[in-house]
């Protein structure tokens, strides 16, 4: 990887700032009226308009072209030369703020102001153009200029320009949440006739169903209906979204019989934000619904309605059913766009199914499609997953040749990927890499490979990682924390997973249920049962609810030491709390029975568990284990486990199975005798003998030197197949 992939990723160049533009002057704003008045007689006026104003990314160094030279006809009429006028200015000023050129604007504004100390008259900008300036700076988020225009507008003439342009401020204020100044606003353009519009109620409407406000927001659209309001299906869209928002989707759902009452009929728009909503949800079953009573109206879903459907149908069932919508987008004539695609590849990089997912990246190249880091970034993590680290470096590389530079999500997404696939120093690697292009990790890639270095038993390393996350001022998280204290209890390192439990407390993280886990964990492992009582009570005192995991643990802690009036104290202060004890939890009791002999105790806790847990074939494991402990060497129990495990697969009933495979052990090693006993206790418990069990009789029988004897064990029923069976 490291061959073909990491020499490719380089620091981004740097760039180089654009010096500032030239101040417009009063004679350039005269030139400039010149131009414009006889523009109708000048064929060449565009070229002369170029050279007057040049774009801002000349540099400083460069000095600005002269203005042209008059003609003799112009000359002749006004030997001084043309003189700028408001109007000449309002020109100016609009041409100006539509090229965004602000430094420019402001000082044209404060030359026209500045002519009133020579003795002449200020110029004023008209109307029209302070209300282009003020749109313009809303347009690009300078919310404090454009008011200012709007108060010269009011001071200048005593009222605010066009509701067009306080519209763009209207939605700027609404936006940023700055509901008094946009109130405000809105009822002094309501108080001037024609001064708010359909869109300006829209804009006000939107921003108090953002705010949760809807019904304060539909009593506002009633109050205007009229000659200056008209109803329009887009207020009841924004009313729907609104409800939807706050998950009353059945309300938004009563307003579209409340639109057709009013004589509106929903569109596709109306229906997309109530599917919209469901997709969120889930709810497959109402959205066919809609889908349906669209298909009465003679509405076609548009491509936003299918990408819900596609994304719900992903989530909730599978990639290859939501490959069935697509079918019927593509044969409604809808054609889907690079999110749809984008979608449907997450989802079958989700499912594993990289490949499926790497032919619809290249479906949507051939439809001509763009795609982005979102199409990427998923089958980059998924052949990284499947250990194809070729494959997903190609398609990193074939990102950025598409423009496409990667962010923290993709690499972390390949970082990901090969920590999972074990390749944790190529992991490394690719942080590095990051770092040279300026692209600090995050927290969770960091996360990621402590993991990984754990899991490899790379400690030191991972210790490292953790001191290089505090130098560049990414705060650790609790998870960063607890898998460390787990990598080092794994180890077997109690001493290192204590500093860093007691560092994250002093960091002012509290440690969650799983960080407590894995302490108790390793006092327990050490033999540490009274420290790991206390750290649970730790646990209680700070409001973390020890769960199944915690009781279990300390349960299979004090067993293992023989303490079984501990581990029954843990057991029903468990039960206290309602929290069930699982298969683990019974099968730990039952081993600590059988380690101090009280076998008959075991087999009550074992036949309770029956009753109690499902899921009966993993606890029968712990029960082979237990009952073979002072009859099997240690290194043969793993053996026995792999029989049983073999009979389950097999098909072959759990419970019969586990007696079946300690018969089995105790024939290998010569206790026929007590073989027999547990085949006859087997079948006064009720659970017949099957010919697994007369397959490991005769094994005994010719083991202790009795081979002619086996036959007097077998019942007069055992059939002819059940022979074939055993050989």
């Amino acid at each position: 990887m490291s061959r073909r992939l990491l020499p490719r990723i380089t620091p981004l160049p740097r760039r180089r700032r654009n010096p500032s533009s030239p101040p417009i002057t009063p004679a350039l704003a005269a030139s400039l009226e010149h131009i414009l008045t006889t523009r109708s007689t000048n064929p060449a006026w565009p070229r002369a308009l170029a050279a007057l104003l040049p774009s801002p990314s000349r540099t400083r160094a460069s000095p600005p072209p002269s203005p042209p030279s008059p003609t003799p006809t112009s000359r002749s009429r006004s030997s001084p030369g043309p003189a700028a006028t408001p109007l000449a200015h309002s020109a100016l000023l609009r041409f100006l703020a539509r090229a965004g050129r602000f430094d420019a604007a402001e000082a044209t504004l404060q030359s026209m102001s500045s002519r009133a100390g020579d003795g002449v008259v200020a110029a004023a900008p008209t109307l029209a153009c302070l209300g282009e300036l003020a749109a313009a700076y809303a347009d690009a988020g300078m919310d404090g200029k454009a008011a200012e225009m709007c108060q010269r507008a009011r001071e200048l003439y005593g009222a605010l320009p066009r509701a067009a342009d306080c519209n763009r401020l209207l939605r700027l204020l609404v936006q940023r949440r700055r509901w008094e100044d946009a109130r405000k606003l809105y009822d002094e353009m309501l108080a001037k006739e024609g001064g708010a519009d359909d869109y300006s109620t829209c804009v006000m409407l939107r921003g108090m169903c953002l705010e949760g406000r809807v019904e304060e927001g539909r009593k506002l659209i009633e109050a205007r209906w009229g000659a200056g309001c008209i109803p329009h299906p887009v207020f009841y869209n924004v009313l729907i979204d609104g409800y939807c928002q706050r998950g009353e989707i059945r309300r938004g759902m009563l307003l579209l019989g409340d639109m057709e009452m009013k004589g509106f009929l929903p569109t596709e728009v109306t229906y997309g934000v109530i599917i919209t909503w469901l997709g969120q949800k889930g709810d497959l079953e109402r959205i066919g619904g809609l889908l349906g009573e669209m298909k009465v109206r003679g509405l076609s879903p548009n491509v936003q309605i299918y990408k819900t459907v596609i994304d719900a149908v992903c989530k909730r069932h599978s990639a290859s059913q939501a490959m069935v919508v697509l079918k019927q987008m593509f044969a409604s004539g809808c054609d889907p766009d690079v999110v749809t695609f984008n979608t449907l590849i997450s989802a079958f990089c989700r499912e594993g199914r990289a490949h499926e997912a790497e032919k619809l990246l290249r479906e949507a190249i051939r439809r001509e499609l763009e795609p982005n880091q979102n199409s990427y970034t998923p089958l980059i993590h998924a052949f990284c997953i499947r250990g194809d680290v070729t494959v997903a470096s190609d398609f990193l590389v074939e990102m950025m040749e598409g423009g496409h530079t990667p962010d923290v999500i993709t690499f972390g997404a390949l970082v990901h990927g090969l920590v999972v696939s074990g390749k944790v120093t190529e992991a490394l690697s690719v942080r590095d890499k990051m770092m040279e292009r300026q692209v600090m990790p995050d927290v969770n890639i960091y996360n990621v490979l402590i993991s990984g270095l754990c899991k490899k038993q790379m400690l030191p390393a991972a210790k490292n990682l953790l001191a290089e996350m505090l130098e560049h001022n990414v705060q650790p998280d609790k998870y960063v924390y607890t898998t460390l204290i787990d990598g080092f209890i794994r180890s077997g390192n109690l001493s290192d997973a204590k500093k860093i439990f007691e560092f994250m407390e002093q960091k002012g993280f509290c440690p969650d249920v799983v960080g407590y886990n894995a302490m108790v964990k390793g006092y327990c492992q050490f033999g540490m049962t009274d420290e790991a009582i206390l750290c649970m009570s730790s646990m209680k005192k700070v409001g973390c609810i020890p769960d199944e995991f915690t009781y279990t643990t300390l349960i299979d802690g004090c067993a293992k030491q023989g303490n079984i009036s501990g581990a029954l104290s843990l057991l029903c202060d468990m039960m206290k709390r309602r929290c069930k004890p699982n298969v683990v939890t019974y099968s730990s009791l039952i081993s600590g029975y059988c380690k101090i002999g009280d076998t008959d105790t075991a087999e009550f806790v074992f036949e309770n568990m029956q009753s109690e847990v499902n899921g009966l074939t993993n606890s029968v494991t712990w029960i082979i284990n237990s009952n073979c402990s002072n009859s099997v060497k240690l290194h043969d129990k793993n053996a026995l486990l792999d029989v049983f495990k073999g009979l389950v697969s097999d098909g072959w009933d759990p419970r019969i199975s586990a007696y079946n495979a300690i018969i089995f052990s105790l024939c290998r090693h010569n206790m026929f005798g007590k073989a027999l006993d547990l085949k006859d206790k087997m079948v006064s418990k009720g659970y017949s003998s099957d010919p697994i069990t007369f397959l490991s009789l005769p094994y005994g029988f010719c083991f202790v030197g009795k081979p002619r004897n086996w036959g007097r064990i077998l019942p007069n029923e055992f059939q002819k197949n059940e022979f074939e069976t055993i050989f």
